[in-house]
């Protein structure tokens, strides 16, 4: 009887074991003293950096987004998230219309950013160049937004 019962809480801790979210902080400076901000953390590396300016980001290619507000060129979002390995993308929303927005050759036209400040060519980092690995409760980390 006592190992059936052993076996019962083994199986039951086994089977209903969750992944427990952990609390990943970040800190946000723009050029721009206030306005809008979106942020998007990303798990696939197929997903990221493959929004183009003037078009809305995918809800199902992001991990999770937030919204947030930019005082005094700062802000701070704050993300639940399982430790693991991510990048992030953001954007001063200036004109707040959810979208980075660009002009007629798809060029920036709002100060944007990447974990680990990573910046391309000609068009988003490397998701290696943006990828962090969140590994302890209240990590913090530092995104600035700029224009081009």
């Amino acid at each position: 009887m006592k190992i059936k019962i052993y076996l019962f809480l083994i199986l039951t801790l086994f089977f209903t074991s969750n992944v427990k979210a952990e609390t990943l902080v970040v800190e946000i400076i723009s050029e721009f003293k206030e306005g809008p901000i979106l942020m998007a953390v990303y798990n696939e590396k197929k997903f990221f950096g493959k929004t183009k300016s003037n078009e809305k980001t995918n809800p199902d290619h992001v991990l999770v987004g937030a919204k947030g507000l930019i005082k005094d060129y700062k802000a701070k979002l704050e993300f639940n998230i399982p430790f693991g390995n991510y990048a992030l993308a953001g954007i001063h929303d200036l004109d707040n219309n959810g979208m980075l927005s660009g002009n007629f050759l798809g060029i920036p036209k709002e100060p944007f950013g990447f974990s680990n400040n990573a910046r391309g060519n000609f068009g988003p980092p490397k998701w290696e160049d943006c990828l962090i690995t969140f590994d302890h409760e209240n990590q913090i980390i530092s995104i600035n937004l700029k224009g081009l």
